[in-house]
C-alpha cells in the first residue's frame, strides 16, 4: 500500500509541476511573442482532471474531505462513526456508480477511435481518469469503513490528521 500512496501522491505532485510549467511557458509565449501553443492548454486541461480525480482518492486515504469533516465535528462523539459509516456508504455507492460510467465512456471512446484535437491522442486517456481514480477512492473507503466497524475511528483520526 504504501508504494501505492507514494506512486499517487508523486503523479500528482508531477503533474501538478508539468502544468505550472508549460502554463507558465504558454503564457511567456502569448504576451511576450505573440505565439500560443494550443497543445499547452489542452494539456493542462487534461493534467487538472487527473489530479482531480487522484486528488480526490488521496483525500478518502486521508479523511480529509472538508466538508464532511465539519459535519461530522458538529456531532457528539459517540455519533461520529455512525454518521462517517453512513457517509462512507453512500461515497462507496457513488464511486462504484463512477468506476461503472466511466469504464462505458472509456469503452464507447476506444470503440469509437475519438482523439483530442491538438495533442492527437486518444480521449480513453482522458477518461480512464475517472475509472482509476474512483478505484482508488473505492478502496480507500472500504478500508476505512472497515476501519471504522472494528476500532470506531476513521483514516485521519487514527493518523492524526483530523
Amino acid at each position: 500500500m504504501k508504494v501505492l500512496n507514494k506512486l499517487e501522491e508523486w503523479f500528482v505532485g508531477l503533474a501538478m509541476i508539468a502544468a505550472t510549467l508549460i502554463l507558465f511557458i504558454n503564457i511567456i509565449l502569448r504576451y511576450f511573442f505573440n505565439e500560443n501553443q494550443s497543445w499547452a492548454d489542452e494539456f493542462i486541461r487534461y493534467s487538472i482532471i487527473w489530479i482531480a480525480f487522484i486528488g480526490a482518492a488521496i483525500c478518502f486515504r486521508q479523511g480529509i474531505h472538508f466538508g464532511v469533516d465539519l459535519l461530522i465535528k458538529s456531532l457528539p462523539e459517540k455519533y461520529r462513526p455512525h454518521l462517517q459509516i453512513y457517509i462512507n456508504i453512500v461515497s462507496i455507492i457513488f464511486v462504484i456508480l463512477l468506476i461503472y460510467f466511466g469504464f462505458k465512456l472509456v469503452i464507447f471512446s476506444i470503440q469509437t477511435g475519438q482523439t483530442t484535437p491538438s495533442l492527437q491522442i486518444s480521449t480513453y486517456w482522458v477518461y480512464l481518469s475517472i475509472p482509476v481514480g474512483a478505484t482508488l477512492s473505492l478502496l480507500y473507503l472500504i478500508m476505512d469503513t472497515f476501519k471504522l466497524l472494528k476500532t470506531g475511528k476513521s483514516n485521519g483520526e487514527l493518523e492524526g490528521e483530523n
